[in-house]
Order: structure tokens, then sequence, then C-alpha cells
């Protein structure tokens, strides 16, 4: 199956949509019976597909990777409205008359706030505004090492096959040593297990191990596998089972692997194969795709909305903090995709790789 003839997919930015719907609604009060971290699982799939399959794509156009201008584009992608998100934080601090902490502001800055989380859990040092930065975190880890990794194999698909079966035992590896080491259940085997980079990072792989499957071995058995309604079916009941069961040592070990499976299927499926037309055509509706293109502004600063109003709910007015916190949440977002986000998305046009030249 080839590539695209351009990088955008609307039905990947539905399915962000439906996401940072699930986190955010989480976030809010939800937890317990919406399930926000599904929805950060779904966003590190669709990472490792589409960085996957624009590495493959810059290869296939240009013959290389050209690192600098990947960082150079990743860096304008994701620090301006960081930067945003972190000056909204010091204003609340500063109107609350909270100190600020630097060190964690630095973890956020430099992409180890999951692991600062980790050593740091209590309020004193943590703040609920920055620690959700951790999953931003464990993607930024990923850009790091994988497209070097990437490239220094790809030409040898089975070796890159064997790569990213090994990279996909490897967290699971440590969220078994996690449990022998703190328990099945607990605060602190859920911080290691759900936020640390060496411990999810596999769930980044499996959206990676779709795109080589389908773009670079152009797997025909792995297209009739996920062409099958029943295949699918099975797939989207296993998700609904990984929710269901509440056994400690399964969620704090195999439940990501087999979400990950599970969304092997699923995800590929609906984005790549005819037979799943409808829902792609319903993850596509403008709505849903709006909130996608919104969804790292979301993610950004919800906790932000959420943190300042939260006095609100304190004093016994529940349904007037949802109704503030998600327009505020929906101002913030907006203005910084509109005025951040988009502008620097331009800007980030000048760093592409120039295409190879061909004689026809």
């Amino acid at each position: 199956m080839s590539l695209p003839s351009s990088s955008y997919i609307p039905s990947l930015d539905g399915l962000r949509g439906i996401s940072i719907l699930l986190v955010f609604v989480a976030h809010i009060g939800f937890e317990k019976i919406v399930p926000g971290g599904l929805g950060v699982t779904i966003f590190f799939f669709i990472s490792g597909y589409l960085i996957t399959s624009l590495l493959i794509s810059e290869i296939n156009n240009t013959g290389s990777i050209h690192f600098k201008l990947f960082f150079i584009r990743r860096l304008m992608r994701l620090y301006p409205p960081l930067l945003f998100m972190i000056c909204l934080f010091y204003l609340y601090l500063f109107f609350t008359n909270q100190g600020i902490n630097v060190y964690e502001v630095l973890a956020s800055l430099f992409y180890y706030e999951n692991y600062y989380f980790y050593y740091h859990p209590d309020p004193a040092h943590s703040s609920d505004i920055c620690k959700v930065l951790w999953s931003l975190v464990v993607e930024e880890h990923f850009y790091l090492v994988f497209p070097a990794l990437f490239w220094l194999i790809y030409k040898s698909p089975k070796a890159l096959m064997t790569m990213l079966i090994v990279l996909l035992f490897v967290p699971l590896v440590f969220r078994l040593w996690g449990i022998m080491m703190y328990g099945s259940t607990g605060d602190i085997t859920e911080r290691y297990t759900y936020l640390l980079t060496h411990t999810r990072f596999d769930s980044i792989i499996y959206g990676c191990l779709a795109s080589v499957l389908l773009h670079i071995y152009n797997s025909a058995v792995y297209v009739k596998i996920i062409s099958n309604k029943w295949v699918f079916a099975a797939a989207a009941l296993t998700i609904v089972a990984c929710l269901v069961v509440r056994n400690g040592a399964f969620r704090n070990t195999i439940r990501y692997s087999i979400q990950g499976l599970s969304l092997l299927v699923l995800i590929p499926a609906v984005v790549n194969i005819p037979v799943y037309q409808n829902l792609r055509t319903l993850l596509s509706n403008r709505a849903l795709v709006f909130v996608g293109k919104l969804s790292y502004s979301i993610y950004l600063t919800h906790m932000t909305a959420i943190g300042s109003l939260a006095f609100i709910r304190k004093n016994g007015h529940p349904l007037l903090f949802y109704v503030l916190v998600i327009l505020l949440t929906a101002a913030l977002s907006v203005f910084s995709y509109q005025f951040i986000e988009k502008p620097f998305a331009k800007l980030r046009t000048r760093y592409r790789a120039k295409q190879r030249l061909t004689l026809a």
C-alpha cells in the first residue's frame, strides 16, 4: 500500500478529536467513568504512525532523512504553544499568590516532567497543570531517538521489523519489573507504569509498526487481517475488555500491550481500508476534525482552566464549573491555535526537505 499523496489525513484528526475529548472529560472530574488514559494511548499510536509515515515519505522523496530540518520542524510545532502554556501557568501562580517552583518549570521546558513527577509526586513540588505534560515528554523522547534508529536500518526491512518487535517488549519487561518491585497496585506502581518513557513508549511503537507493515512491507497479509470485520470487531471488544478489567497486575503490565495490538488493527483499518469508509467519513466530519486540530492546544491549556476555576466547584457549583471550564478551555485553545500554532505551521513549511531530482 503506497503512502498517501498528502500527509494530511482528516480521519486521524477526527481520532485526535475523540482522544482529547476523552482526556478533557476525564480531567474535569469524570475519570471514573471516562477512559482518559485510553485517549492518551490513541494519541501515542497516532504519533508513531504519522511520524514513521512521514519519515518513509521523506526517504522516498529525498533519499535521506534531514535530521536538522526534522528537529527544527518538531521544535516549531511543539515549543511555541508550550511556551504559551507556561506563561499561562506563571500568570495563574502570580494571581493566586502561589510560589513558583523553578524546578518544575525547567522540567516542563526541557522535557523531563514525567520523571520529575515520578520522583516528586507531592502537591508541594508538582502542579496538576504541569503534570499533564508527561505524555508530551514521552513523545518528545521518542522523536529524539527513533528517527536515527530508523535511518540506520530502514534499508533492511527484516532488521527494521526485528528492531520494532524488540522495542515492543522492552517497556513490557520494565512494567513487569515494576510490579515485582512495587507491587501490582498502589500509587507508586501506577505512576511508574503509566507515566515514564521507558514503560510507555511501546504505545508509540505499535503505530510505527503499522506504518512499516503498510508502507515498507506492503503486507497483503496485514491488509487482509485488518480488512476482516470479525477481526475488527474482536479488536474493538478487546479495547472495551481492557477498560472493564480492573485487576492491578493486568492493568499495570500487559494492558498497554493488548491495547496496542488492538489499535494495530483498528486505526490503520479505519484510515486505509475501503470497507470502513463509513467510519472514516464519520471521523472526518468537520466538527470532530476541528476539535482534532485544536487537540494540542486543548491538551496544553485545559488544566490551567480547570485549576483556575476549581474554587467554583469547591464552593458547591459543579455545573457552573463545567460550563466555565469548557468556555475558558475553548477560548484559550482557539487563541493558541489561531495565533500561535497556525503562524508557526506556515513558518515550518520553509524547513521541509527538498525533494530528490529524478530523470524521466
